[in-house]
């Protein structure tokens, strides 16, 4: 991610903020003065300066939402949208958009929560099981143990585009290498390293994706016509609801996005982080409004590339794949896609299609392995406050990533189908989704102050936000009842 704003760039601020009601600084957090190791009682004021918000400071600024669209830019992209166009043409193609369209409230919500608040918005998950038997946080916990399937089908689609190229080791050792590769990156705190090269072998894939888009697409009217809702054909009604469950990504991104905002200590975060330590805290008139327009900007740019994207995938595999009846299934799936592009650019192509796509599969595998594990962490210390220290949180965090090793290892072996595995995995996110988009509005809706109220999202996005979480729940009951609960009634 981008490093923050460097605060002795940033411009002139008048508003003064008392310090808040908060609770005491936790042990793990940062003191940025140095005044807790010499004993010294801070008392004087902390100027911070608005950021800019030109070309540089908005590439600077970005981060969460590059993260959260690497999350998508994986298994949707790679697996669904190639599926679904060699399997029904463009049949499905309407669905990318109108995904995007529906779950873009869960992840702004979640995002403008910590920017105004300063805080995760798990805090607000928190506050609305209080005396309701925590429900959000087991909700979340559970979720988190449920999406070891997501992690076992992506760490299969990584390994089926490896198998590809490297055919000596079985399909089920590469996926445990990429689960392996994962977690021993986190544990070394060496993924710095490879930030850089990931992202650009995912530039280069994306600008091939695209270019064979421009070159094998048809007329725009044959697929934009396609744009308009419509039933999914007979027997694609999994397909139908993984795309919808992975599409831009999964609901569960938005706290992890949450959490990722924190640690950017972007907003008021960084505020309410002095005001902990005890200091009173000047802020510029546009210190806070400026932060929101680089969120969007960071938000709104990956959303775009994103959702482009997936269309794309998804078309080049209509045009080249449909036609001669090939499917992405079983180990051969790399080498199906690697072949939407060798058949437009020749074989010299094959070993950055492949390095892309395993850039992109191995990013989303890695950044789920670190950001459901901080969600699950979350939820234990704030079930157990006992558990608020730094060694048993960092156990907690290890321990989940060991369990989903495990748990994902055993998923690998016992059912080594990537696109099947994926998408039982997306249709799971699909049916937890529409809990964890009313919880994010729940949070914007009980949380904002009186002094936060020129952040609050308008009466339309509050309405926009409304209709995804109905969209997600009809779309689930829809594919609920016709998979499941008609055939058990006849």
């Amino acid at each position: 991610m981008a490093p923050s704003p460097d605060p002795a760039a940033e411009e002139p601020r008048s508003t003064t903020f008392e310090p808040l009601d908060l609770p005491p600084q936790r042990s793990d957090e940062p003191d940025l003065t140095g005044a807790a190791a010499t004993g010294a009682a801070p008392a004087r004021t902390i100027r911070l300066e608005a950021p800019g918000t030109g070309v540089r400071d908005t590439w600077r600024a970005m981060g969460p939402g590059i993260a959260a669209a690497m999350t998508g830019i994986g298994a949707s992209h790679i697996m669904h949208g190639p599926t679904a166009g060699a399997q029904y043409g463009y049949a499905l193609l309407w669905v990318i958009p109108f995904a995007y369209l529906l779950k873009y409230c869960a992840f702004e919500f979640a995002h403008r929560y910590t920017l105004v608040r300063g805080e995760s918005i798990m805090e607000a998950y928190e506050r609305t099981g209080r005396g309701r038997g925590n429900w959000p946080l087991w909700y979340l916990g559970f979720q988190s143990l449920a999406n070891t399937f997501g992690i076992a089908g992506r760490a299969l689609g990584c390994a089926a585009m490896l198998w590809a190229a490297f055919p000596f080791l079985p399909l089920q050792l590469w996926a445990v290498l990429v689960l392996l590769s994962s977690v021993a990156v986190l544990w070394a705190g060496k993924y710095k390293a490879l930030e850089l090269a990931v992202k650009l072998t995912i530039i280069v894939f994306a600008v091939c994706v695209m270019l064979a888009f421009f070159l094998q697409s048809p007329p725009p009217g044959e697929y934009l016509a396609r744009l308009a809702p419509t039933l999914p054909p007979v027997g694609a009604l999994l397909l139908f609801g993984a795309m919808w469950g992975y599409f831009p990504t999964t609901v569960e991104v938005a706290p992890m996005q949450s959490n990722w905002a924190v640690d950017k200590k972007s907003g008021m975060v960084r505020v309410r982080e002095l005001q902990r330590q005890g200091y009173r805290v000047d802020l510029a008139p546009d210190y806070l409004r400026n932060h929101l327009k680089l969120f969007k900007r960071d938000m709104n740019i990956s959303y775009v590339i994103s959702m482009i994207t997936g269309m794309a995938f998804l078309i080049v595999g209509a045009v080249v794949l449909n036609p001669i009846g090939l499917v992405p299934e079983s180990s051969e799936m790399g080498s199906t896609i690697a072949s939407i592009y060798t058949d437009t650019f020749g074989a010299w192509i094959f070993p950055v299609i492949i390095a892309g796509g395993v850039a992109a599969l191995w990013s989303t595998v890695f950044t789920y392995f670190d950001g459901q594990a901080r969600v699950f962490e979350e939820c234990c210390v704030r079930l157990r406050r006992a558990w608020d220290d730094p060694r048993t949180r960092k156990l907690i965090y290890r321990g989940f990533q060991v369990l989903w090793l495990v748990a994902g290892t055993a998923i690998i072996f016992g059912l080594p189908e990537p696109i099947l595995v994926v998408q039982i995995a997306s249709f799971l996110a699909l049916l937890f989704s529409p809990v964890l988009y009313w919880l994010n509005i729940k949070a914007i809706r009980d949380n904002f102050t009186p002094e936060d109220k020129p952040f609050l999202p308008s009466r339309l996005m509050f309405a926009w936000a409304w209709t995804g979480v109905a969209g997600l729940v009809v779309i689930s009951g829809y594919i609920l009842y016709l998979e499941f609960l008609r055939p058990l009634f006849g």
